[in-house]
């Protein structure tokens, strides 16, 4: 069997091997909305029952709109049991959005994922809409009004929502009635403080987003509307001062945290501090934030976090410390960096500067063990050596990293509303003096001498009169280099309207820049004698933006006439490094039509955006109009895409998509909220599956380890892999506003299946279905809050190689007592898991042909079972507006066959001001 089959075995056996370990204990719950809606905020929330706040390295969400290129991401925090992000209206661009959720943890080397299978290939895809019209109703005269908090449009935290309302009439003069106050649409008067000419409330249980405040004048005839006006429950750090004018000293929040942990059995104590803080004063604003743990590691990236914002109106902003910059799609899109990112905008915007300089990764030191040294010996003499070989380990964690440098900036000439012409560039690369990394023996020789004084004196001069004999496990760590700059275009048409984009980027990735640029001895070594010195001139003179050497992805060097006398070599420019993004749009009320084309060489590499899709080349076609005055949305896509795009590979596959969604949004909130939508994507690389020996012994060619051709000499060659596949992925969604027994309920129910049929091998089939429910109800006459949902999944993959069976229910609610002072709240749920699975072997025939081995299911069955408990309860008593307590608390208890029992509990305390 050669290398190619035995790295084929594994990986498959390493993908069963991963799909149970995901599963064996943690599994990401999230509800994905009916529609997103441009008007308002929108939230996301992603639970993970038996996850604590503790176990968490990172959690990012990666997302794109209406098909794009890549993936921007965003760090999502865990807060109150659950990770949640929100998009406001100024976020949400295009027709739709496309997003996963990837949870990376602090002691697994697997990450999870929501959606599970094939994440970025099949992300959750949401409509937006641009919001209902609400039946307007008949203003009421002769009341004026004063609205003292919270200011309309401002952007405030949960715990700073105030209203107040100001009223000034001739009660003469009105008819006789009472004032109703609304909070989204739900009457809170019966919980507000009111008198004739003044209406305060402080709403309980808000989620973060947007929500509307609403006071009528209510007859016995008529409704009629005094007011109503918008705000934002936000994240702290993006709260705006609620005060009636701006002001230069900060208001904000710190929060100090003690949490007693027990996990694994292991007892653990934590301590983190955080603090918001913002101001403004005319057109100056700035923010201020800092989280602060015990639990900070130098064994991995940072965990303390902080960072300052400063912006004057339009013209200049300025972040730094902890960030998350974006400058275009193939160079950093979310990507966090220690840093600065200022960006500068001049003459009416007609000049745009921004500077991004800042380290992605942290230095991370290698931990060694001491050399060690196996001997072979002779059979024939087993007191005879035959050699030594010497290998370095790592510790457990041990590997490290390079401090990872970028410095990027943009040029762009011209207002991005009517013409801009910009330049970019960006470099990345790994400080090869930060860390300490052994390549040969002479490292070693350099630095610490406790790996190797445990050597005999022979063994040492061995090795040192041969370093290259101390071989790295692993591998040793490699410093990396990449450089990245390109320009873009854009303009528009018809008030904005019409708009043109194109950018197109080059790349150049180094994987391993040790030892400088190429020069003339590296060159020889290489076999490269006759390269001119006037060339390595050049790389010697880029070597500030990027080290060319034999490690560069793509050697800029073309030889003619290799190993002959005419031989001769010239620099040129590889077209593979390249990546290039062109949209044409039109935007209009009613119909949007977007047309993109895309090609992206197989060797571009940007490493501050792994999100980037190699090798691709092709056009994406999306149409999205609305009907019945704005209330029904239907969008139509298709997208032709091929790889191969330099054809340097034996096979083009070309992937064809089809897709289209319906949503309705209707005016009145008795009718339901309905999504549905379809997608259908075929692969085929035109590549025949045949193998007739494999066909004689199992009757089936599509089990064939090796896809072979058979010359018209009798020659048995060995032909690409064929793929021929193709996928359907249904969805449907529908939520539902129910008012019964002075309640108010929100159903959501979605369902989304996934149905992949490989036509040319057994056991690359896969189905998954996904059925969600989540009912949160609202008590119009008790402060009380409650949410119940529900979660069936099922995978099947392979034909029988993997079966897997989660049930997910969880309850929760909150209360509120002593007026609003004290809000008791809790959460509890279930997770049960069945995995069933079968491995993938080789059956070689006990024969030396290769060309009729298959592969095959081993008849055992391997069964994993086991149930997550999750109990999570707390409470906050607000002292006053300054002052806060919460405790919270979780446990959670593991059975089957490795049970566990996790509790934490801790004690905040907040301070306002």
């Amino acid at each position: 069997m050669n290398k190619g089959v035995l790295k084929t075995v594994f990986l498959l056996g390493l993908a069963v091997l991963y799909s149970n370990n995901g599963f064996s204990q943690y599994t990401v719950q999230h509800q994905p909305p009916t529609v997103l809606d441009r008007t308002v905020d929108n939230t996301l929330q992603f639970f993970v029952p038996g996850v604590l706040e503790t176990d968490v390295s990172e959690a990012l969400l990666f997302y794109r709109f209406d098909g794009d290129l890549g993936y921007s991401q965003r760090e999502i925090f865990y807060v109150n049991g659950a990770f949640t992000t929100s998009f406001g209206p100024e976020e949400l661009s295009g027709t739709g959005l496309e997003y996963y959720f990837q949870l990376t943890l602090r002691n697994s080397d697997q990450d999870l994922f929501y959606p599970e299978t094939l994440p970025s290939e099949n992300p959750v895809e949401i409509e937006i809409i641009d919001g209902a019209q609400q039946e307007v109703l008949k203003k009421a005269e002769g009341i004026e009004y004063t609205i003292l908090s919270p200011r309309p449009g401002n952007g405030l935290a949960l715990n700073d929502v105030y209203v107040g309302i100001s009223l000034f009439y001739d009660k003469e003069a009105l008819e006789p009635g009472e004032f109703r106050l609304y909070v989204d649409d739900i009457d809170v008067t019966a919980n507000a403080d009111t008198s004739n000419y003044f209406i305060s409330y402080i709403p309980k249980g808000l989620k973060m987003g947007t929500h509307s405040i609403r006071l009528d004048y209510v007859t016995a005839t008529e409704s009629l509307n005094v007011t109503g006006w918008d705000f934002r429950v936000v994240d702290p750090k993006k709260a705006s001062y609620s005060g009636l004018a701006p002001r230069l000293i900060p208001t904000g929040r710190v929060e100090l945290t003690a949490r007693n942990q027990v996990i694994s059995g292991d007892i653990n104590n934590a301590f983190t501090g955080r603090t918001y803080m913002s101001g403004a004063k005319g057109l100056f604003k700035y923010s201020l934030n800092a989280y602060i743990t015990s639990q900070e590691s130098n064994r991995l990236q940072p965990q303390n976090r902080y960072g300052l914002s400063l912006a004057y109106g339009k013209w200049w902003s300025l972040d730094a410390g902890h960030i998350y910059p974006n400058m275009s799609r193939f160079t950093i899109s979310g990507r966090r960096i220690f840093g600065v990112n200022t960006s500068l905008h001049l003459l009416w915007e007609g000049v745009n500067l921004q500077f991004i300089y800042g380290e992605i990764n942290r230095k991370v030191t290698n931990r060694y063990n001491p050399i060690k040294v196996d001997t072979l010996f002779s059979t024939a003499n087993p007191d005879s050596i035959l050699d030594k070989s010497y290998t370095l380990g790592f510790q457990s964690a041990g590997r490290g990293t390079f401090k990872r440098k970028v410095i990027g900036g943009r040029i762009g000439i011209g207002n991005p509303k009517k013409f801009q012409f910009g330049l970019q560039a960006m470099k990345v690369e790994d400080d090869t003096t930060s860390l300490f990394n052994v390549v040969n023996f002479r490292d070693l020789l350099e630095g610490s001498s406790d790996l190797y004084t445990h050597l005999s004196m022979a063994d040492q001069n061995r090795l040192i009169s041969n370093p290259d004999l101390l071989q790295i496990q692993g591998g040793t760590v490699r410093p990396k280099g990449n450089f990245v700059a390109g320009a873009d275009l854009k303009f528009s048409f018809d008030e904005n309207k019409i708009r043109f984009n194109t950018e197109t980027v080059a790349s150049a990735l180094n994987d391993n820049i040790y030892g400088g640029p190429l020069d003339s001895l590296a060159a020889a070594d290489l076999g490269f004698e006759d390269i001119d010195q006037s060339n390595l001139d050049i790389l010697e003179q880029l070597s500030w933006l990027i080290i060319i050497n034999e490690n560069i992805n793509v050697l800029p060097i073309r030889f003619k006439d290799f190993n002959t006398d005419s031989s001769s070599a010239e620099v040129f420019f590889p077209t593979s490094v390249l990546g290039s993004n062109s949209e044409l749009s039109f935007n209009y009320p009613r119909n949007r039509l977007s047309v993109q084309y895309r090609w992206v060489g197989p060797d571009f590499v940007s490493l501050a955006n792994s999100t980037i899709r190699k090798d691709i080349a092709g056009f994406t076609i999306s149409d999205r109009f609305r009907l019945l005055q704005n209330q029904l949305y239907v969008t139509l896509g298709f997208e032709a895409l091929n790889d191969n795009v330099t054809n340097s590979k034996n096979a083009t596959t070309d992937t064809y998509s089809y897709r289209t969604n319906v949503s309705w949004f209707p005016v009145k909130e008795i009718l339901p909220r309905v999504s549905a939508g379809f997608r259908y994507r075929k692969r085929d690389n035109s590549v025949g599956r045949y193998n007739p020996f494999v066909e004689m012994i199992t009757g089936s060619q599509n089990v064939a380890v090796q896809n072979i051709r058979i010359t018209t000499d009798g020659d048995t060659l060995i032909t690409p892999t064929p793929r021929l596949n193709s996928t359907l992925n249904l969805n449907f969604s529908v939520t539902q506003q129910v008012r019964f027994m002075d309640m108010v309920h929100d159903a959501t129910i979605s369902l989304s299946t996934l149905d992949t049929k490989d036509e040319v091998f057994e056991f690359g089939d896969v189905k998954n279905s996904s059925l969600s429910l989540n009912i949160t109800s609202r008590f119009e006459t008790l402060p009380l809050r409650t949410q119940l949902g529900s979660t069936v999944n099922n995978t099947q993959s392979g034909n029988g190689l993997l079966d897997i069976d989660i049930f997910g229910l969880y309850a929760g609610g909150s209360y509120f007592m002593l007026d609003g002072k004290l809000n008791i709240n809790g959460r509890l749920a279930f997770t049960n898991n069945i995995s069933r699975s079968r491995s993938l072997t080789v059956v070689d025939n006990d024969d030396t042909n290769i060309y009729n081995d298959y592969f095959e299911l081993t008849p055992a069955l391997n069964t994993n079972k086991f149930s997550t408990y999750v109990l999570v309860a707390g409470a906050e008593y607000k002292f006053d507006n300054h002052h806060s307590f919460i405790f919270d608390s979780n446990f959670t208890n593991v059975t089957g066959e490795n049970s566990l029992n996790d509790r934490i509990v801790q004690l905040r305390y907040i301070y306002r001001f």
